[in-house]
């Protein structure tokens, strides 16, 4: 009866230990936190992406709106032991994103962390012809080749939003180390200005395992106390009737 009891316990007890922890955390709204550079990349209002998103969590206010071929960096160092990362954030493909395309050559998102690739797809907001290479999960989409706001160089450009943190290549990513270094840019031949296509990311959150060792729930110290308790009382009845 007491194995299953402790079994039970320390199950709880390590599910416990490695909650996600928040590591870093921005709305974009306000000032661009030091930890970010944003090569050419703004805060600017988000128009009409307002109120797409997680209820918790959508686009408002501003958001760090970037031309292609313009790289975003974010570093965080410091951190606490864990053995994985996840980044959260929501995407917007704004205005004439040409996709995996013949012309222009593409419009890739690339994200990287610590130099090493960890996403790559082509996204294309022209209706019709243009081939996109990203196929989102059930709940990463929010809208697809609407006018949001921003005006694209023909009445065929519209806008797209995602939610990328909720595509498992942005969840439990293998690392360790003190610091983290992620990277994003839209990449290809078909890059051009900001009056012409642009991307812009809102929400932005970085969370590790095992950053700290949460304090186990009321529920969980009784199971392990019932179980030592267990124990103990085996332990004195062989110590009273030894064999």
């Amino acid at each position: 009866m007491y194995k299953p009891l402790l079994a039970s316990a320390f199950a709880l007890l390590a599910t416990s230990s490695q909650a996600q922890v928040t590591v870093f955390s921005t709305d974009f709204d306000s000032a661009l936190p030091a930890q970010i550079v944003p090569g050419t990349a703004l805060l600017e209002d988000v128009q009409g992406f307002s109120g797409y998103g997680p209820v918790a969590a959508p686009f408002g206010g501003s958001f760090l709106r970037s031309a292609t071929a313009n790289t975003v960096t974010l570093t965080l160092s410091g951190l606490a032991a864990h053995s994985t990362i996840s980044i959260d954030f929501l995407f917007a493909a704004i205005d004439s994103l040409d996709g995996t395309g013949n012309f222009p050559s593409g419009d890739y998102f690339k994200v990287t962390l610590d130099g090493t690739q960890i996403f790559r797809e082509s996204f294309a907001n022209a209706v019709p012809g243009q081939v996109q290479s990203y196929v989102s999960p059930a709940g990463v989409e929010l809208a697809r080749h609407v006018d949001l706001g921003f005006s694209g160089p023909g009445s065929f450009y519209t806008d797209s939003a995602y939610h990328l943190g909720a595509d498992p290549s942005f969840q439990n990513i293998a690392h360790s180390g003190a610091t983290a270094v992620f990277t994003f840019a839209i990449e290809g031949q078909g890059v051009q200005d900001l009056n012409d296509e642009s991307w812009a990311m809102d929400q932005l959150r970085v969370s590790t395992d095992g950053n700290t060792a949460p304090v186990p729930e009321p529920q969980t110290w009784a199971l392990l106390l019932a179980g030592l308790g267990v124990l103990g009382a085996l332990a004195r009845r062989r110590s009273a009737n030894p064999r």
